[in-house]
Formats: C-alpha cells, structure tokens, sequence
C-alpha cells in the first residue's frame, strides 16, 4: 500500500527530536500510523513533561503531570507538545494542518472532528484537555469499524459525554465493538448512577455495586433515562439487541425477555438484578437456584439425599484420577448405582491436567478421547452419552486457534474410532465454548461461569449449545452426609444427564410405535413437513452440532420443546433384530434429515457426507491415524461393517448409514418413516442400497468413495473433509495407489454384504 507521507514526516520528527533523550525508543519510518508511532509520541510528551522514565503506557503519572499543565490550546508556548498533539490527530485520520507546532485554526479543527466522534461534541473548547490527549495518542478508533454495531457506537459515545468528569472514566473508543474494556467501564458507570464515590467505584460487580442496583437500577415498562440508557447498552453489548435507547418500551422489554430466556432466569421483561447481574458478570446473581452441581466427591447415599434436597437432580462427576496426583476424584464403584437409585442423573467430566496451552494437542485429545470412552463404559453409561473434556485455563484466543481446536477435533476422532458411542461436550469459558461450538463439534458445553475474571468469560456471551453454568462454589450438608459443590445453572431442553445405567437398547416394535407417537406431535405442531420435525427431532439427541446443520440445515427449536413438554422420553439406541446390533437413533435421523434436504441430484455428496460419507473418512482416519503399515484391503475387509471391533464405520453405523437412504426414498416418495420402517426388508438393505446408490457397480462404490475423501467440488465438504482428517500429517489430496486400495476395499465390502443377502433372498425364495 501506498506510505502515508503525512505520517512517515510524523515519524521522522519524532525521531529526530527525541533521538538523544534517555529511555526514548526509536520506530520505524514507514508511514503506519500504529502501535509503534503512538507509543513514541507518549515517551516524547512525556519527555516534554519533565518524565525522566519514559514508557510506552499513557498512564496516571502523565495524566497528572499534563493536568498539572493544563490544557494544550492556541497559547502553548511549547511548540513540541503541539506538535505531538497534531502528530496523534495525523495517525488517527484527522488533518491538523502542517506539523509546525502552530495551533491554528486546522489544529483546532481536527481535535474537534476527534472530539465529535467521541460523542464529546459538547466539551470543545479549542483546546485539548488531559483525558482528550490520552484518547489522541491511543489506538483506539472513534469510527465505526466494519464489524461495528452503530447502537453500540451510539451507547460508547454517550457513555462518554455523560462520565468523562468521573476520576477513573476515560475516552472510550468508539467503533461499535465490544470488548473488555467497554464492559468494565459499563461497571463503572453503573457503580456511578448507584451512588458509588470516585475511590469507591472501581469497575468491579461487587457488594456496594450490587446494592446500588437493587436500590436504584430495577426498570420496567415506562422508566427512562441513565439507568435505562446503561441497560440496554449492556443489551446492545451481550449482544441480546440491537438498540440504544431511553426508554423502556416494549421492544426493549422483549429484548429482555428474550436475554432472560437464554440465560435461565425468570421472563419479566424487566431490567431486575438477576438480569443485571447476568449481564455484567460470568456468575450472574450467584444467589440463584441451581438444580446441577459438579463435585470431586463422591456422591454416597447420605450425600446424594444431601443433594435431592437442597434442589440438585444432576450431578457432574469425574471419569478418572490425575496420574501423579493425590486428588481422589474419580467415579467409585456402585457410586452411579448409588446416585439412580436417589434420582439423580450424571453428567461425565473428563479431566487430567488441561490446565495450560502446551497440554492441548490433537493427539492428545485423541487419546483422552479413547481413555474417556473406556472408562464411561466400563460404568456402564449407556450409549449417546455427552462427556465433557476440560479446558480449565483462560484460554486466549490463539491458544483456541493452534491447540484447543484441534485437540477436541482429537477427540471426536477417538469417539468416532471407538463407534461413536459417547458424544464429546466442553467445559471452558464462555469465548473456549462458542469458539468449539462453531469450530470442534461438541453436543454441549459446560461454562466456568464461575471464573468470573478470566478474559474468555468477560465481555462474551453464553455459547448458543450451553447446556450448564457453573455458578459458586459453596458446601451442603454437614458431617458425613456433607460434601462441596460447584452450583450450576441447568438449561431446560438440554443435555439431562444420564438417569440409568447399562440400559438395554429399544426393542425394535417399541421404536417403531415411539417414531409414530413422534410423527403425530409433528402433524399437531403443523409447522412444516411433519417427517423433517421428526428428523430434527431425532437428530438433536446427539449429532445437532454446527456441522450438521451446515450440511442439513437447522433445527425447529419450537418442536422440540414441543415434544419435551408432552413428557415423551426420548429412545437413543434401538435393537435391530437382524443385524443384531444396537442402532444410535440420532445418527440415523442425521443422516436422514441431510440426504433428504441434499439428495444426490441436487447437491453431489453432501448427503452421503452426513451419512456413510463422513463416516468412512473418519474410517480412512483411524486406518490412518492407528494402522498406516496395515494394507488398505485388509484394513477394511477386518473393520469396516463388523460387530465385534468398535470403529467409525462399523456394523451399527452402516445400519444406521444404509437404513437413512432408503428412509430418504421413501420420505421423498411420501411416505412416513415409522411406515417405511414398518415395510422395509432388512434382510436386503445392503443389496438394495448397493443397487440403489451405486448401480450395483464396485467401481462406482469405489469412484464415489474417492470423491468423498478427495473431491473439490463442494467447498462445505472439503472443509468439513478437513476438520475430521485435522491429525493427519499428510491429508489426501488426490487418488494415489494407496487410496485407491482403501476405496476398492470400502466396495469389496458392500460387493460382499449384498451378495450375501442375495444368497439368503434366492434361499428363501426356494424354499
């Protein structure tokens, strides 16, 4: 790009001037007005100001020595400090005329454009007061950023007019942008209207802070002005809204509700203090009921009755010890037995160290993935199960992006190897859980709500797939019968936990009737194609994750509570009586629900993506990622479609896979899918399958199977490619020798499973 003269002179004089002076750091002459310039210009005002130790920071000293100066305006006698006042007004956009240390009239003027943009039009005066210099030599924007809200702007640049005499109030940027800093100082303005003192307020949710809003902050309907003004700025900024405003009127009532809504609390549309709370602090009103807990204490008899009758109903519980350590966390035998027998449901947690960025890696999640599975069901949870994998530090953001994403994309390929059994949930912060959610594929996650001061919960949202927040730590009960918990806010229409143990599958008539009871809410419902209700629904046991609905579409939100309202429990596994395996449910309606909406025609592989697609390149994974010396033949004529070795596309997941296509036909045709269930022969799904999708014709099984590992002509796919072969050293790029031999062997395989059933069919025919 082309250099930006007006600022290079800026640099140059700055270097210059200041090139002898102690503690001065020189910068490049390079016409960018960033970090760098802006920091030269605060040693050299510094300098100016009698500041022996120079730093980069603007901080309470040079504020004070400039407040002690005075405002920098048309009778400054000291050329340098107007200089540096029109060299920050330069960086940032604003022309202040020639740097000649004059404080003319275009000075003047671009310190007022600066001003106006801060939302401090009413405060120019031709000069350029203390607090005015700080926000100059910053690099904070005062216009709108691209991704900006223009209601979060509006909120900045009236918190700015209105606070800007209080001691700890600075100018804050105003670009539209949310960030820490912005939240803070939203602390501080409310500490401010509840009467706190400037040595009082100090941007912290604390006691005083809390009582001046239940004294002063409770809006509803009809109140206006500061407090309604702070609220929905901190709307605008969860983001619950869009809108800065005044006056409490319906819409913002219903942008209350709505927030009130998904964080749990009671739907007043009312500014009340859970609101507040939940607003400007990870815990929210830590006063508030919880009915989940976590604990490193084992659940007996005696403290399970502890935890029914203080409200708890589901209970977070660790799979395993950290090797090394004396913490005696884990599961105890009869311990689940104990808590069902009490009703109280699980949910499992998984955690070693997970406490740093260097213990995150694929390969490691990938191992976590596989002790996880062991473990759970050696306790016998019962399949579709959600474990949640730790991340138990503030994760920053490049942390997220080069260790945790690709340790949890680890662990769903361990899950995956294992058969799927279990999905993988999160616990973390809240910016570590919805960066998973869009990008790693977890079910649910488990907020650290509690770890109020770590940067990943300040200033962001509840991930959208929250189903529980942990909210205080505070003890229960008293001597044996007494334990510590974790209070945690449950998500109704969530993840439940897991009741019972070592349950067997659904019979397969019981299904069928549950899919027909299912079809019939989906008809009272009305809202749509009853069949893709009931997919939804089906899907959302376990595979509802941002992937899915990329490749499928989304979720009617409203039929599943719909649903959950009638008291129907949902069935996970059923039994097929002829492949003699247990079927995941919500694998089939996955698959389903994607070939229904892509069918072949229409988008090439995106349904078989979603079914036996994604499966077999999870498959392709773990012949790669376990097996690389095995040949690919042999590796899929021992694993691919068997009972007896767990594995991605194993015997249940081909049921579930095969089962979903000929369910799409006949959805497609018309049909109902507790009807077509009803009708289907089993005994030739895979002849009929093979027929129906590949023409019968390995070379084409094998041609479609390389274009799903291979193929470029769905940027979906090949993404979605991506993420799922994330722990390969060498992904597949084209059809070489090597996977043209596991293709052959993913056709070999159906060649055989049909021509068997082709057997059985003339057998049956003769007799």
């Amino acid at each position: 790009m082309p250099i930006n003269t007006a600022v290079e002179a800026v640099q140059h004089w700055v270097n210059t001037t200041y090139a002898e002076v102690s503690d001065y750091v020189p910068i490049a002459e390079d016409g960018s007005p960033g970090q760098q310039t802006m920091f030269a210009l605060t040693r050299a005002l510094q300098h100016e100001l009698g500041i022996t130790a120079l730093a980069d920071n603007f901080g309470s000293t040079t504020l004070a020595k400039l407040t002690a100066h005075g405002p920098i305006g048309p009778s400054e006698t000291n050329a340098n400090l107007i200089k540096i006042v029109q060299g920050g007004a330069t960086c940032k956009g604003y022309d202040p005329g020639a740097l000649n240390g004059v404080f003319g009239t275009a000075t003047a003027g671009a310190v007022a454009a600066l001003m106006t943009d801060a939302g401090l039009a009413d405060r120019i005066d031709g000069t350029v007061a203390p607090k005015v210099c700080k926000a100059l030599l910053s690099v904070d924007a005062y216009t709108l950023a691209a991704d900006g809200s223009p209601q979060l702007r509006a909120a900045q640049q009236w918190l700015n007019s209105r606070y800007l005499n209080r001691s700890a109030f600075f100018v804050l940027p105003c670009d539209g942008r949310r960030s820490r800093n912005l939240l803070t100082t939203l602390i501080f303005a409310v500490q401010y209207e509840g009467g706190l003192t400037d040595a009082q307020a100090n941007g912290n949710f604390g006691p005083l802070t809390q009582a001046g809003v239940k004294a002063k902050g409770l809006i509803k309907a009809g109140s206006s002005g500061p407090w309604v003004r702070l609220f929905s700025a901190v709307l605008t900024h969860y983001p619950a809204a869009q809108r800065f405003t005044g006056d409490f009127d319906e819409a913002l009532a219903a942008d209350a509700r709505a927030l009130q809504t998904f964080c749990h609390l009671t739907e007043n549309g009312e500014g009340d203090f859970p609101t507040w709370a939940s607003l400007l602090i990870s815990t929210g009103d830590q006063a508030r009921p919880g009915t989940a807990a976590d604990t490193i204490d084992e659940v007996t008899a005696a403290r399970a009755q502890t935890l029914r009758a203080a409200g708890y109903r589901t209970i977070g519980r660790y799979l395993t010890n950290v090797e090394g350590t004396s913490l005696d966390k884990k599961i105890k035998p009869g311990e689940l037995a104990t808590m069902a027998a009490n009703g109280l449901s699980l949910f499992p947690i998984y955690q070693t160290f997970a406490d740093s960025a260097s213990y995150f890696s694929w390969n490691q999640g990938y191992t976590d993935a596989l002790t996880a599975h062991d473990v759970a069901l050696g306790h016998g949870i019962d399949a579709g199960a959600v474990i949640y994998f730790a991340v138990d530090y503030d994760a920053t953001d490049t942390d997220v992006t080069q260790r945790v994403i690709p340790h949890f994309l680890g662990v769903e390929a361990g899950l995956r190897q294992r058969g799927g059994r279990y999905a993988h949930g999160v616990y973390g912060a809240r910016n570590v859980c919805s960066r998973l959610a869009a990008e790693a594929f977890p079910r649910w996650s488990f907020v650290s709500g509690i770890t109020s001061g770590w940067t990943g919960n300040v200033a962001y949202p509840l991930p959208g797939n929250w189903a529980y927040d942990q909210i205080s730590t505070i003890r229960i009960g008293g001597g044996s019968a007494g334990l510590e918990i974790d209070k945690c806010v449950q998500r109704t229409g969530t993840d439940a936990g897991e009741p019972a143990f070592g349950s067997a599958a659904t019979p397969l008539a019981d299904y069928l009737d549950w899919l027909d009871r299912l079809h019939d809410l989906a008809v009272a419902y009305d809202r749509g194609a009853p069949a893709e209700r009931v997919l939804e629904y089906l899907r959302a046991g376990r595979y509802d994750n941002w992937q899915n609905r990329r490749l499928a579409g989304g979720t009617d939100a409203g039929f599943i509570a719909h649903v959950d309202a009638t008291g129907l429990a949902r069935v996970r596994t059923y039994r097929d009586p002829v492949a003699g395996v247990d079927v995941d449910v919500s694998r089939f309606g996955s698959a389903t629900l994607a070939l229904l909406r892509a069918p072949a025609q229409a988008v090439p592989g995106r349904g078989d993506f979603a079914g036996w697609g994604g499966d077999l390149i999870a498959f392709y994974g773990g012949w790669r990622f376990t097996e690389p010396a095995t040949p690919a033949r042999d590796y899929c004529a021992a694993k691919l479609a068997t009972s007896e070795i767990p594995a991605a596309l194993d015997l249940a997941g081909l049921v579930a896979d095969v089962d979903a296509y000929h369910a799409a036909t006949a959805l497609a045709a018309g049909g109902t899918l507790g009807g077509h269930l009803r009708a289907t022969d089993r005994g030739t799904r895979y002849l009929r399958f093979y027929r129906g999708r590949f023409g019968s014709d390995p070379n084409a099984a094998a041609t479609a199977a390389q274009s799903i590992l291979v193929g470029t002509g769905d940027n979906i796919l090949t993404a979605a490619r991506a993420l799922l072969l994330r722990g390969l050293a060498d992904p597949p790029t084209s059809v070489d020798e090597q996977l043209r031999q596991f293709c052959r062997g993913f056709a070999d395989r159906l060649a055989t499973l049909a021509e068997t059933e082709q057997l059985q069919l003339k057998r049956r025919e003769v007799s």
